[in-house]
């Protein structure tokens, strides 16, 4: 039984992971056999140097000695070049070769031996039974075996761990002897004319010079032997969206197949969809959800409805971490996977709500926007950006995941209130200022009939506010805004800052044009803009209807700041890195400002709150 477990141990592969406990052992081993035999092998040395043979058997008795010297010189402190050199003086070149050649292969076998034996014999009574080399088995290598049969202390090492390593028996006897052969010969030859020239203070000198070569020349040859380091690997893939914007109205009407078209291209058998709405919505709109159930009933062979609309709570309530736990309960409740589909129904934090759950369960839930506030039509519905607020910071948690399609219907927008219809027409003023001067001045010449939300002149807008968002995604080179500029951020940072301080009363739109205002009063002081451009969009967002001085703007901390002017460090860190503001140099083109000077900023909120808003004569221009 006892052999049948060596049998076993000495079978299995190193206990590599616990390479080093086995390691220490042998160390442990090694002091121990110096502290007690180092003095009286030296001194054993010392008389042998002086020592003669004569007669044959005198010369077989030293070269047996000699021979088991440095055999055991893995567990003794033997000082093996000393006695190889001895053995040359005291039986010649050929016999002091044979010396060295037999009791090396047998120090090498007997290391080898210990390793594969005894440590992994204590290895496998610790239980360290692993499979997995460790680091230092990748290391050790023939070329370290080769050059390391002439360094002290290595030499044994290298052998001992070997063994433990389960080096290739075959192999390790081959390598070991060629290299012992060519050690031997080394030994012999500088031996021999060192004996012949009857030196013998340099043929010790050199016994001690020799093993220092020798580490010397495995130095170089590991730095020889560095590996030319291997070029990266790199892939490069693109990967192309198609991104359709409709607009339509009446989507649920039984004639209307927009939405059927959507669900149904490229799709075989029958499409499983979920839906979730605004629960503001479904309360303002009574039929809606009896028309969605409709409609998708005289689709039944082709669209599976899985439930009734889920209401989901509206505005910024619905971006909680708690909503989303809602989200993804409902999604796995109802056994959606990646080839289903889920329609989101409402304003823009709904859909960034809704978005970024379809973006990480599964690993993406094809999505179908129906945006239902017209900022959501015109601006958040359009871009490919989903998040949470987390930790107090808006949009902290988020992802970018593009949309299957965005269907506008108008008809959703006619049972919003005043204020709602309004806010959304921020994002409209902003993508003009930064983007089209032409479109600036069509809103400003129909600015009492955006006022008044008339449908013709609101269903322009809201078209051309998403055509110059789009095209912003999808022309500008970077729609997961990888870099730094942000030009459709125009106005953001003060307005994610008041949104915050309000608690939300604030619409993101009505912050938005707040933010707007300031910006363009802080261009102005700093010669950007012009005072007749800043006075043009003041006026333009007072007549739509935005207070432009709210309570929030004026807010200030016990230190006396102004809490707004803390939004610009959020917005920093929201970036990522280096701050970069949008700011207008006219109206319809915009640079970004990588640093804010606090001071001019204050007075550029000062300037806003002592307007409060009354309106500009732009004829007179902007007082400075």
């Amino acid at each position: 039984m006892k052999s049948g477990h060596w049998r076993r141990v000495l079978c299995k592969r190193a206990p590599a992971g616990h390479f080093w406990v086995s390691l220490v052992c042998f160390a442990l081993l090694v002091i121990v056999s110096f502290l007690l035999f180092e003095q009286p092998i030296q001194n054993f040395l010392s008389h042998l140097e002086l020592y003669r043979p004569d007669t044959p058997a005198q010369k077989n008795q030293l070269a047996l000695l000699l021979i088991a010297l440095l055999a055991l010189d893995v567990l003794l402190p033997v000082p093996s070049s000393v006695v190889a050199l001895l053995a040359v003086a005291a039986l010649g070149g050929l016999g002091g070769y044979l010396v060295i050649f037999i009791g090396l292969c047998l120090g090498a076998w007997l290391g080898y031996a210990l390793g594969a034996g005894y440590f992994r014999v204590l290895s496998g009574r610790l239980g360290l039974h692993q499979r997995t080399p460790g680091p230092l088995a990748q290391k050790l290598g023939t070329l370290s075996l080769i050059c390391l049969r002439g360094v002290p202390v290595l030499a044994e090492t290298s052998v001992v761990a070997a063994g433990m390593q389960r080096y290739p028996l075959g192999a390790f006897v081959l390598v070991t002897t060629l290299a012992n052969a060519g050690l031997a010969l080394a030994y012999s030859a500088i031996g021999s004319f060192l004996v012949d020239e009857n030196v013998l203070l340099v043929t010790l000198l050199a016994s001690m010079v020799l093993p220092g070569l020798f580490i010397a020349s495995y130095s170089l040859l590991r730095k020889l032997r560095k590996p030319t380091p291997q070029p990266a690997l790199h892939g490069r893939f693109e990967v192309s969206y198609d991104y359709p914007v409709h607009f339509t109205d009446h989507l649920f009407e039984l004639h209307n197949r927009c939405l059927h078209q959507q669900l149904t291209t490229g799709q075989h058998g029958r499409v499983t969809v979920l839906i979730f709405a605004d629960e503001h919505l479904l309360q303002c709109n009574r039929q809606l959800s009896g028309q969605i159930e409709t409609w998708f009933a005289s689709h039944a062979r082709d669209l599976h409805l899985k439930a009734a609309p889920i209401a989901v709570a509206a505005g910024e309530l619905s971006k909680t971490a708690e909503v989303l736990q809602q989200l993804y309960a409902e999604m796995l409740k109802h056994g959606l996977d990646r080839h289903c589909y889920v329609l989101a129904i409402g304003g823009g934090a709904l859909l960034d709500s809704v978005g970024y759950a379809c973006a990480t369960f599964h690993r993406g839930i094809r999505l179908i926007r129906l945006p239902s506030t017209v900022l959501a039509q015109n601006d958040a519905g359009i871009g490919v950006k989903n998040g949470i607020n987390a930790f107090g910071q808006k949009n902290l948690l988020g992802a970018f995941y593009p949309a299957t399609a965005v269907i506008n219907d108008f008809q959703l927008l006619t049972s919003l209130g005043r204020r709602d219809q309004i806010a959304g027409l921020a994002e409209a003023v902003k993508v003009a200022l930064i983007k089209d001067e032409a479109f600036f001045q069509w809103m400003e010449a129909h600015a009492d009939a955006l006022a008044r939300f008339d449908h013709p002149a609101s269903r322009h807008a809201i078209r051309r506010c998403a055509e110059l968002h789009l095209g912003h995604i999808t022309g500008a080179g970077d729609p997961f805004e990888r870099g730094n500029g942000r030009p459709l951020d125009y106005g953001h940072w003060a307005a994610h800052k008041l949104e915050n301080l309000s608690q939300h009363r604030l619409r993101h739109g009505e912050a938005v044009a707040v933010g707007m205002a300031l910006d363009a009063l802080y261009a102005n002081a700093l010669g950007l803009l012009s005072d007749t451009d800043s006075a043009r969009v003041l006026n333009l967002l007072h007549r739509l209807g935005f207070d432009l001085c709210p309570a929030e703007l004026t807010l200030k901390d016990t230190a006396g700041r102004f809490k707004v002017m803390l939004g610009l460090e959020e917005f920093r860190q929201h970036l990522g890195g280096q701050l970069s503001i949008p700011m207008l140099n006219r109206i319809g083109a915009s640079i970004d400002l990588h640093e804010i000077d606090d001071r001019l900023m204050e007075q550029a909120l000062l300037r806003l709150s002592s307007r409060g808003n009354a309106p500009v004569n732009v004829s007179e221009g902007y007082a400075q």
